[in-house]
């Protein structure tokens, strides 16, 4: 039987996460410009629903994720992000400082703390839960990581960015050329 360690989990679904949205940001802008389309004027501000944040919120937001986590493994202060960008450069941008800030994660701490810190989460305003950060890791961060990939890439797909399940999972289990 395999087992993980925090780090496992953490660093390397986190950073394959952020290279998968890299690249269907970049088919997107392929498609906008084999179409005519102005990417940076349609794609960041779409949406799936009127009520559902945009693109840019969902890469904010996972992007935000890492950093809390980063903190979370490290126990060092990491500056906020400033939740600034409005093109496919800034949002590129934005990711490429998240995959900068995993590898500041290193294993001996992010296990050590994963096993003896522990992290409180408000997640319905209502019913504060605390979690070691090793199941804080698995059960918090990357289903709300996930999430946050899986809305950009849906947003995506409905702007009519050919983008398919390969896009997705390509990164995940390391198939060449998709980073």
């Amino acid at each position: 039987m395999s087992t993980f360690t925090t780090y496992d989990l953490a660093v390397s679904v986190l950073t394959r996460g952020l290279l998968t949205f890299d690249h269907v940001l970049h088919k997107a802008e392929a498609h906008a410009k084999a179409n005519g389309i102005d990417a940076d004027a349609t794609y960041p501000s779409a949406r799936l629903i009127a009520d559902q944040h945009p693109l840019v919120f969902q890469v904010q937001n996972a992007t935000k994720t890492v950093r809390n986590y980063v903190i979370t493994l490290t126990g060092e202060d990491v500056p906020a992000f400033d939740d600034k960008e409005k093109t496919f450069a800034d949002l590129h941008a934005r990711i490429q400082s998240a995959l900068a800030l995993l590898k500041k994660v290193t294993p001996d701490v992010a296990n050590e703390r994963g096993d003896s810190q522990s992290s409180t989460f408000n997640p319905s305003g209502s019913y504060p839960v605390t979690l070691k950060a090793k199941d804080a890791v698995l059960f918090q961060a990357i289903p709300n990581f996930i999430f946050h990939l899986t809305t950009g890439y849906s947003i995506l797909r409905a702007q009519g960015v050919p983008v398919g399940k390969t896009d997705f999972i390509a990164n995940f289990i390391g198939v060449p050329g998709f980073d």
